[in-house]
């Protein structure tokens, strides 16, 4: 039969002290507050103005076939041009992953391109 006495702390003794794990889950990822929430909107308002000025600087081809995208289209293309995955997009947008992939799948194809550096180069007028 095991000795359990050994596993007994004396009152003079340091408790074992707890290095991280669940307990600390809430100090490595706190939740946003209101003004960081308005700053990452602003940000990624002042991206899409951004955006949106060098789309429209772009070549007749690119133009037109930027031009078939619907506004919400146009937004998602803009952040994942930006680098952002589709989670993030969804997030941000406030719609679901799968909304966002639909997006991004219509979106090669009214723009006749065939990959993502297809799209970059389509929005920086390039081809």
């Amino acid at each position: 039969m095991p000795d359990f006495a050994t596993h007994i702390r004396r009152p003079d003794q340091a408790r074992p002290r707890h290095s991280g794990g669940a307990a600390n889950l809430g100090a490595a990822n706190p939740t946003p507050t209101i003004a960081d929430l308005v700053r990452r909107n602003a940000a990624l308002l002042a991206q899409n103005r951004q955006l949106t000025a060098a789309l429209a600087r772009l070549g007749a081809k690119a133009g037109t076939a930027v031009e078939g995208l619907t506004p919400r289209q146009r937004q998602v293309m803009a952040l994942v041009l930006n680098g952002l995955p589709s989670k993030i997009i969804a997030a941000d947008l406030t719609i679901s992953r799968r909304t966002v992939k639909s997006h991004r799948a219509e979106i090669m194809p009214r723009t006749g391109a065939t990959s993502l550096p297809a799209l970059t180069r389509l929005s920086l007028g390039l081809g």
